[in-house]
């Protein structure tokens, strides 16, 4: 007897549309804020990958490469809290480059010279 009321009062609610079902959102989610540096390679050798982290963090992760010699690329990066990242570059001529602390919301170019 509980069964089919049980029963019964399920296949109501569903025709009556009162199942229960996730509400819908009012908050869409932002999307992320990055900001965009132009990378302007002018060494002889052409730059296989430029990482970036955080200032003072060890989770790099590539945000360009390659980049001929002569040419730029554009480099997204997720807008830290005080804009400051640590930048790292490798090229094909096994030498690296280092930029420690570069304000990507004041410097939006990054100029690779040998």
């Amino acid at each position: 007897m509980i069964t089919r009321t049980l029963a019964a009062a399920l296949a109501g609610a569903t025709l009556f549309g009162l199942t229960a079902q996730a509400a819908p959102s009012k908050h869409k989610a932002k999307p992320a804020v990055t900001v965009t540096v132009t990378v302007t390679n002018l060494r002889k050798a052409d730059l296989v990958q430029l990482e970036a982290a955080e200032s003072g963090s060890t989770d790099w992760k590539k945000v360009v490469g390659p980049v001929k010699s002569g040419k730029q690329a554009s480099a997204k990066l997720p807008q830290a809290s005080d804009c400051r990242f640590d930048l790292r570059g490798t090229f094909d001529d096994g030498e690296s480059m280092d930029a420690p602390g570069i304000n990507v919301c004041a410097d939006k170019t990054l100029n690779l010279t040998d």
